[in-house]
Order: structure tokens, then sequence, then C-alpha cells
């Protein structure tokens, strides 16, 4: 049964013919009948009855004409509500969880610049792995960034495959080591090397997730850190970089900052005789259908790597050239 079809069984009994309702109603006769036939099958149930003096309503269509009246009404003011929430801004929304790399704080912030003057609502919000696939999982956001060590990757893809969340790769490198542009660490060095990193504190973020946490033990473990340093939030971390001679093993995503200014106090060094890489990576829940800003904001973002794929593809194309 169709809100169109009680509309035409009350022009009927309004008007008092089925050639007038059609009438009014600027449909053909034949298109009418037919509704109020397919209609009173549906129902098994006749609506009228046709007399000498005209059509009249069967006991069953005086209770259908007096429900569907009150009906109607309630469809007229969703129809009228729906116009009105039509015209008024219905304000967009953007909602994202990142790891704590800088430029995507820069690119959502453009984003936000971009949109200053409609009416959109935004939520960046910054954390570890492990908070960002909870709110992937629970939809508390669109979309996840995240950076995280090839340490155990078929583990906790296993994970992100059983909780049907999306993973996917779009930029990896070695892993460098960020420490603070006063670091005792020589200034003018391309690249450190593990065992000069040795005797300083190494710096991570904690994680919820048992996977995730054991990833960090055996970057730990990889790294040969003698002490460990395991905060909640980037700040906490940097405070510890600047003034405790630490550092953070990070990825070394050096193309995203060309055009994106990175941390004053930091610098980055990449760890030359890494065995494992850092990869970053979109994170979503399979069925998600992402907003026009997700899909702008991943643009953005996979534009900054665009350049070093391009050189790695000609890189690769002459390797085999050479090797033919």
């Amino acid at each position: 049964m169709k809100i169109e079809q009680i509309r035409q069984v009350l022009s009927i009994y309004q008007s008092g013919s089925i050639n007038k309702a059609a009438q009014n109603l600027f449909l053909s006769q034949p298109y009418i009948s037919n509704s109020l036939k397919s209609l009173e099958r549906e129902l098994q149930q006749k609506i009228f009855i046709r007399s000498y003096n005209g059509i009249q309503l069967t006991e069953f269509g005086k209770i259908f004409i007096q429900n569907a009246q009150g009906l109607l009404k309630y469809a007229d003011q969703i129809e009228y509500a729906a116009k009105d929430f039509s015209a008024a801004q219905i304000p967009l929304s953007f909602s994202v969880s990142v790891s704590y790399l800088l430029f995507a704080q820069v690119v959502f912030r453009d984003l936000m610049e971009r949109y200053e003057n409609s009416a959109v609502n935004f939520r960046y919000n910054q954390t570890s792995v492990s908070e960002i696939l909870m709110d992937v999982y629970d939809r508390s956001v669109e979309l996840g960034l995240i950076s995280i060590p090839t340490i155990d990757k078929r583990k906790w893809l296993a994970k992100m495959e059983i909780d049907d969340i999306i993973y996917e790769p779009i930029y990896s490198s070695k892993p460098a080591a960020m420490f603070s542009v006063h670091h005792q660490a020589e200034r003018d060095q391309k690249e450190i090397s593990i065992k000069e990193l040795h005797e300083f504190p190494l710096t991570i973020i904690a994680e919820k997730f048992p996977i995730l946490d054991v990833v960090n033990k055996k970057m730990r473990t990889v790294m040969g850190a003698k002490t460990l340093i395991e905060v909640n939030d980037r700040t906490t971390a940097h405070e510890f970089i600047q003034n405790k001679n630490a550092y953070a093993c990070v990825v070394n995503c050096t193309p995203a900052y060309k055009n994106v200014p990175f941390f004053s106090y930091a610098q980055v060094l990449p760890i030359k005789d890494a065995p494992f890489d850092f990869e970053i990576g979109w994170v979503y829940r399979k069925d998600t259908y992402h907003s026009a800003l997700a899909v702008e904001f991943m643009q953005k973002i996979e534009s900054l790597f665009l350049d070093e794929k391009e050189n790695n593809e000609k890189h690769k194309g002459k390797k085999l050239d050479n090797d033919r």
C-alpha cells in the first residue's frame, strides 16, 4: 500500500467517481481503476461497490477512509517538514582520527579554512593506532590515518580483517630517529645506525591493543634500547625528546614535509640498518561510503607523496632495464 494509492481512494470518495478523481489528480481513468484493484487485492477487501447511485463505500471502506484521512494528515506534515529541512542549510561533516603526523594536521587545517564559510562540522582526533582502530570500528570517525611499523604485520592485518577494517597503505619507508635539535647525535650526519642509538632512551606511544603493544616491545628489542619511555600522547613524548636526550622511532616521511613545516625543535635521521619499515595508511570500515570532504582530504594527503612514488617507479624501471 502506497501513499499515492491512499490519496487516490480519498479522491474517489470525495468526488464520487473514478473518472472525476482521475481528472482531479491529472491521471488517466484506467490508471486509477487499476491502482484501486491492486490495492483491494493487496488488502483482500473491497473498498467501493458500484450502484445506481454511483460508487459507495463498503463497511471496510468506511474504516479505510476514517483511518486514511488521519494518515494522510501526518504524511503531509512529514512532506512539509522535509521541504523545510531541505531548504535549510544542512551542515556537512568530516571526522578523522590520525597518528601523530604533523603534515596531516596541516592538511586538515587547510581543509577547514577552505570551507570556513560553509556549514561543516569538523572533527580531528590525534591519538594512538589502537585508539584510531577503535574509533573506526565503532564509527566514531569516518576515516583513520595510521603510522605503523611493519613488525608482525600479518598479525595486525588479521586483527583489522576480523574487525571488518580496510587498510590501504599509501607510503612506506625505513624508520627514522627523531631527536631534539640539541641532541648529542652528530648534527652533520645524514643517517644513523641502531648501534649509535643504543645509549639513548627510546620514547614510544603506548598502545591498548595487545598485538600493537607487542609490536612496541619488539621494536624496543630490535632497536636495542636500554631505556624505554612509554607515554600516552605526543606532547609528553616531545617533552622527553626535547629535555631527556631521548628519541622516537618514526616513519621517515620527508616527502610530506617539502611544503609543510616540520617541528622547529626536532630533527630526523634515517636509521640505515633498521630491519623493518614504517608504513602510513588509511583505515576505514568495509562498508564505509567516503564523503566528498573525506575524499578531498585523502587526495591532499596522498599528493604529498606523489613525487616520491613517481621517483620510486622510475628507479624500479631503471633497475629492470639494467637487469635485462
